[in-house]
């Protein structure tokens, strides 16, 4: 083959060569995979954070490149019951105030958006006692509890819960020796104070001016309520229905002075065969002067002197003719609507006296036992632990009642003097729960239709009236109060009332109103709602036979009393068994989001 062919055929290879690469780039081009979209793209980068919200079920969208989720408080199985306190910590946790609590989980990985505030609402709905749930049950499951499940999903709650898993925790509240049943809300609200708070308020106290503490004694007075809860005789110019019995007096209505008088009554009394009867009166003015020192002759026959306590003997009796009469007429020519009657466990002084009257003051209730309510000090244990002295020691005239009203209104002239928490014991002494996040730097607010709140917690609560406590006198109010506050509260706490008669009413009732709140509420809120009632008929028709028993068995003897009327071992079972049943709720979490 010639040069000049062989460089002929040498370009043909190379053309075809070049060719054959250009098809082949061509064909590689075409084969290529299309082009993805920026939501595809996103997803793909962000897959572990979406595989893992999608498990936990939460809400979640892609924005701008990034992975919006919306959060997500999830149940647990509980081994006991929820305290209030327990509820407490669990909504703080879920604005990263505290520590995460055992019975609640709020996933947190990369784009979980933060909850931003919480509505608390308590309600007399979903009783677990009247849902006959189990006493060892602690939450609520469809697989756990399908009869519970199923009642709940039926009512207008279910709209706001999640239907997977747990649906919502068992609390509970304690009782008392009387078997009196704590209220929910009042747990809610008061929280007892640390140590080291204890001792910084005291620290600052002490840096306060002289007197900058100092209080009125109608600060101290107790209410009309608060003398019903003491079983004092009513006056009737607190209770209209109160009615005047046989031989029973009650004080005039006096001049509606703006400062009462103070006077210390203190009484001395031996057994009858009606029960106890008064046997000696003293009355001392607020300057320590003896107004009023009496031996009275009981008309009944006695069957105790009780000399070694009262100092009252039968020979000291035998010339005296001053009836309960005569010394009743005595004490109201000093005592009137314009005076305080102050004394140490007074409910006794008025009842053997047949006396009502409308302002008392009682040194048994304004201090604490050393052990915290309910427990009841003595006048003896106070008089040594704030007076520095000792009444009551035995001798052989027993008993001083002058020595023991004087004391009684020495231990109010320093109540007065060092404000409403002197006297009150470390472990019960409290906050409430808008003056601790106060000092969160946290806007809160109560608002309610009545709740049954304790004087205490009233008196403190009523200093921020209209600021952050809110009573108002109907549900309906309280829901425009929330929708109204809720832009500017990072906390509210709200208790309706619903006073309707049936379960059917109060929930159809709530569902409106709750709607409502809903649907003004911001994103990322979680909403509470404690359920339960605060009342159970069976309990308080026991707890009263309970408690006129042991007047009866005061008063007339056990021989006395008709078998029917008397209390049973099987009766204090039954008291036991449903004050454990009835002092359950439920609690139903729920973080509103805007998918």
């Amino acid at each position: 083959m010639s040069t000049d062919s062989l460089a002929l055929e040498t370009t043909a290879c190379e053309k075809r060569k070049e060719i054959s690469e250009k098809d082949e780039t061509r064909e590689s081009v075409n084969c290529k995979k299309p082009k993805m979209n920026k939501d595809d793209q996103a997803k793909k980068k962000h897959k572990k954070i979406l595989n893992k919200a999608r498990a936990l079920g939460m809400a979640h969208e892609i924005k701008d490149d990034q992975v919006i989720v919306y959060p997500k408080l999830i149940l647990k199985q509980m081994r006991g019951y929820a305290s209030m306190k327990d509820v407490r910590k669990l909504i703080f946790s879920a604005l990263k105030m505290g520590k995460q609590t055992p019975f609640a989980e709020l996933p947190e990985f990369t784009g979980v958006q933060p909850i931003e505030k919480v509505i608390l609402i308590d309600v007399p709905i979903l009783d677990p006692n009247a849902l006959n749930l189990p006493l060892e049950t602690t939450w609520v499951s469809k697989l756990d509890t399908p009869e519970v499940y199923e009642e709940i999903m039926s009512s207008p709650i279910q709209e706001y819960v999640d239907k997977e898993g747990i649906i919502s925790f068992v609390s509970a509240v304690g009782f008392d020796q009387y078997k009196r049943v704590g209220n929910r809300f009042m747990d809610l609200l008061e929280m007892p104070l640390s140590k080291s708070d204890l001792k910084k308020k005291r620290e600052e106290e002490e840096k306060e001016p002289e007197g900058s503490l100092s209080i009125a004694p109608e600060a101290l007075i107790l209410t009309a309520e608060e003398l019903k809860l003491e079983d004092f005789p009513i006056h009737s110019s607190l209770d209209s229905n109160s009615v005047l019995e046989d031989s029973w007096v009650e004080t005039t209505t006096g001049k509606s002075s703006d400062v009462k008088k103070l006077v210390a009554l203190d009484c001395e009394m031996c057994k009858t065969v009606n029960g106890y009867a008064i046997t000696r009166v003293a009355l001392i003015d607020q300057n320590h002067n003896v107004l009023l020192n009496e031996l009275v002759k009981p008309t009944e026959e006695i069957t105790d002197y009780v000399t070694h306590i009262s100092g009252v003997s039968e020979e000291m009796l035998m010339e005296i003719t001053t009836s309960l009469a005569d010394i009743q007429k005595k004490l109201l020519g000093f005592i009137d609507g314009d005076t305080v009657i102050v004394g140490h466990g007074l409910m006794n002084d008025l009842k053997c006296l047949k006396m009502k009257h409308p302002y008392i003051i009682d040194t048994s209730i304004i201090y604490h036992h050393k052990n915290g309510p309910p427990y009841k000090p003595s006048l003896k244990d106070l008089a040594t632990r704030y007076l520095k002295r000792s009444i009551q020691v035995e001798r052989a005239e027993g008993h001083d009642p002058c020595e023991d009203a004087i004391a009684s209104l020495e231990l109010l002239e320093r109540k007065l003097r060092y404000g409403m928490n002197y006297g009150h014991t470390g472990l019960s002494q409290t906050e409430t729960i808008l003056a601790y996040l106060d000092r969160q730097g946290q806007q809160a607010a109560i608002i309610e239709c009545n709740a049954e709140l304790s004087i205490a917690m009233k008196r403190m609560l009523t200093q921020n009236i209209e600021k952050e406590y809110f009573p108002e006198d109907t549900d309906e109010k309280v829901c425009e109060r929330i929708i109204d506050l809720h832009p500017s509260k990072k906390f509210i706490f709200a208790r309706l009332d619903l006073p309707q008669e049936t379960e059917q009413a109060r929930q159809e009732e709530f569902s409106l109103l709750f709607k409502k709140i809903y649907r003004q509420a911001e994103p990322q809120t979680v909403f509470c709602i404690t359920t339960g009632y605060r009342t159970n008929q069976q309990r308080e028709e026991l707890r009263e036979k309970r408690i006129q028993y042991k007047k009866n068995l005061k008063k007339m003897g056990l021989e006395s009393i008709p078998e029917k009327e008397r209390w049973s071992q099987a009766d204090e079972l039954v008291l036991d068994q449903i004050a454990d049943a009835t002092r359950r709720g439920l609690v139903f979490i729920n973080v509103k989001n805007p998918l």
